[in-house]
């Protein structure tokens, strides 16, 4: 029902924090975008890896990489996703007030600089996180982990709420188990090698 985006982060080993908290929240999907006109020259290529080795850790969340705001902000919004983007521009609202009861994309800003201004005028909503002290802003992971205790808080009621345990259709469960059964092998390509040999074609993913 809902699901994180990253726009350009600056560090590969912060979004691979970040997937362990969305991961222990019920979260499937996330989408990342990594656009080398982002970074410098020298850094595009050494993100792109390193963010791929990242993304490969998660072996248990659905991961999407996209190559330009733009792209991913429009392929989103077509599988019927409002935009929420973590921003701490003074017209945000705080968190606590937004009505979360649709399918939800949060997008999470880079590091530095935050979300882009190209997607603070896609977003449908942007937001902040509450806090006391000298600090501007939480880092990464922790405000990852604060937006999804939020979505949580907000989803106790049945039916109500961006988390809902089940809403996955029975096609793309299927499609899950049997990805993590092969990522429980210890080799990784045994399980399609084995699938091949029996003649069994893997299913593809919806969407």
């Amino acid at each position: 029902r809902s699901r994180f985006l990253f726009e350009n982060p600056a560090n590969p080993s912060n979004v691979f924090a970040c997937l362990r908290t969305i991961d222990s929240f019920g979260f499937q999907y996330v989408d990342i975008i990594v656009d080398s006109s982002k970074y410098d020259k020298p850094m595009a290529l050494i993100q792109k890896q390193g963010m791929r080795s990242a993304m490969g850790s998660a072996h248990w969340i659905t991961l999407t990489n996209h190559l330009s705001t733009e792209d991913a902000v429009k392929q989103l919004k077509g599988q019927g996703y409002r935009i929420f983007a973590s921003d701490l521009n003074p017209s945000s609202k705080d968190v606590r007030e937004l009505d979360w009861d649709w399918p939800i994309c949060v997008v999470m800003g880079n590091e530095d600089r935050g979300i882009s201004q190209e997607m603070r005028e896609l977003a449908d909503e942007t937001f902040t996180l509450p806090m006391c002290g000298f600090a501007e802003s939480f880092n990464l992971s922790v405000a990852t982990a604060i937006t999804c205790a939020h979505m949580s808080a907000s989803s106790r009621e049945k039916d109500k709420g961006p988390i809902q345990p089940g809403d996955l259709d029975e096609h793309e469960v299927n499609c899950l188990r049997l990805k993590w059964y092969m990522n429980s092998l210890p080799q990784k390509k045994m399980g399609g090698a084995l699938l091949r040999k029996a003649g069994i074609k893997l299913p593809k993913r919806k969407g």
